[in-house]
């Protein structure tokens, strides 16, 4: 019998929040060689599966001989799971995964299928869908994002050809409890309060419940990705303090200005009516500072709405 370690090379996600005991994550990555969004921030880069080869899907056999599934997946770390290079694998992963009783952990900037998002629907209870969106200012996305749907796409789904891929609207519309994802956030331009505000009451007519919000970081082989572009300077500028980040260490926003924005960022989100809120512990090194605020420390547990 072939295990999911053979078979998938998922490994546990090396976050302090999912290390231990029933909560531990396995993660796989439905390409070898990196991620075809080539996002400018994506610290992901710089990980050694990524190659100058570019991305390739994995083996449709190493997805399909899989007998055995772990408790819990995330779709995925390094790359996104419904690129369409890769949608369908992604749906025979579900498909499997859920039929053994595996929570699955989705987090995507692409648009679902109607089978998936049907699926997904039969299973809601073993689904926590985040999508990331971090501005509705296209110009901003297009350059930071230059092969990501757009905002309105993300929220709204579109039409391709014969068929319309999904977004926040139609997740929710299916009974699928969807998390609105503010990741990447750079200081000084994403964290405006008209921007957010913007971004989450859009997010919340489409039906998102939970917003997870995080700061940018960057190390310094892949800030000469991000100084070229005008529009982060001041952002850059803010990001000075070198501080446990990830799998490391990075530059970002020194952790108490952090921790009174991300403060305000909840405050603004529980006004607007979001249920669950949190920020990602793995890159905004907080603990211990949250109490009494409605924010919670995790990156993607948020299946149960109630915020316990």
């Amino acid at each position: 019998m072939q295990n999911i370690n053979e078979a998938l090379k998922f490994r546990p996600v090396a976050l302090p929040c999912v290390q231990k005991g029933s909560i531990r994550l396995y993660t796989t990555n439905l390409f070898v060689g990196g991620c075809p969004h080539m996002c400018r921030y994506c610290y992901a880069q710089g990980f050694s599966a990524f190659s100058k080869s570019g991305p390739r899907p994995v083996p449709m056999p190493a997805i399909t001989n899989v007998r055995k599934w772990p408790r819990k997946i995330f779709l995925s770390s390094s790359s996104d799971p419904f690129h369409p290079l890769v949608i369908e694998r992604a749906a025979e992963v579900l498909k499997a995964a859920l039929r053994s009783g595996s929570f699955v952990v989705i987090s995507t900037k692409a648009l679902a299928t109607p089978e998936i998002v049907r699926m997904l629907s039969r299973h809601s209870e073993q689904v926590s869908y985040t999508v990331s969106l971090t501005s509705l200012d296209e110009e901003r996305n297009r350059i930071l994002e230059p092969h990501v749907p757009n905002s309105y796409e993300r929220l709204h789904g579109k039409k391709e050809g014969q068929d319309f891929l999904c977004g926040i609207e139609q997740l929710a519309d299916s009974g699928v409890n969807i998390t609105l994802k503010v990741d990447t956030i750079f200081p000084d331009l994403d964290d405006a309060d008209e921007n957010i505000v913007r971004l989450l009451k859009e997010a919340k007519l489409c039906g998102a419940k939970a917003v997870m919000f995080s700061y940018a970081f960057y190390r310094n082989r892949f800030k000469k990705r991000l100084t070229g572009i005008g529009f982060l300077q001041k952002s850059l500028s803010e990001m000075n303090e070198y501080q446990p980040i990830a799998s490391g260490k990075g530059y970002s926003l020194p952790i108490v200005k952090k921790k009174v924005r991300l403060v305000s960022l909840a405050k603004i989100a529980s006004e607007i009516g979001y249920q669950v809120i949190s920020t990602c512990s793995c890159k905004n090194r907080i603990e211990g500072a949250l109490e009494g605020i409605p924010l919670r420390p995790d990156c993607h547990f948020h299946d149960k709405m109630k915020g316990e």
